[in-house]
């Protein structure tokens, strides 16, 4: 008898950091690291836009570490609260560089979901 295996895979996106987005030490732009983080989680949402409001907004950040230029980084994500009202998306950065393979950043993105807006209207 076969069965039917469920599998879910977190979404995850690649970049690189180049010349135009780093400072003149070579570290990454604290605001060009947000706006892949954000850029990210709303392609995410935008799929299910029929059921999160697609603005994020930023609940809480950490920032751990520098990415410097040519770094190679990975941002990935996970849900960490999903009711009734909101979502809540936790992005994280991690530098691919096998020797450093670090947690860059952390944030957590709230999206109010569509019947908690209806309601409240």
């Amino acid at each position: 008898m076969k069965t039917l295996e469920n599998t879910y895979t977190s979404p995850e996106r690649n970049f690189t950091v180049t010349e135009k987005d780093i400072n003149n030490k070579n570290a990454l732009l604290t605001h060009v690291l947000y706006n892949e983080m954000e850029d990210f989680v709303k392609s995410i949402i935008t799929k299910h836009s029929y059921m999160a409001f697609p603005l994020p907004q930023l609940y809480k950040l950490q920032l751990l570490k520098n990415a410097f230029l040519n770094d190679k980084l990975l941002i990935k994500s996970q849900i960490i609260k999903y009711d009734a009202s909101e979502l809540h998306l936790l992005a994280t950065v991690y530098n691919q560089a096998p020797e450093l393979n670090e947690t860059i950043c952390k944030a957590v993105f709230k999206f109010p979901l569509n019947a908690a807006i209806s309601n409240a209207s």
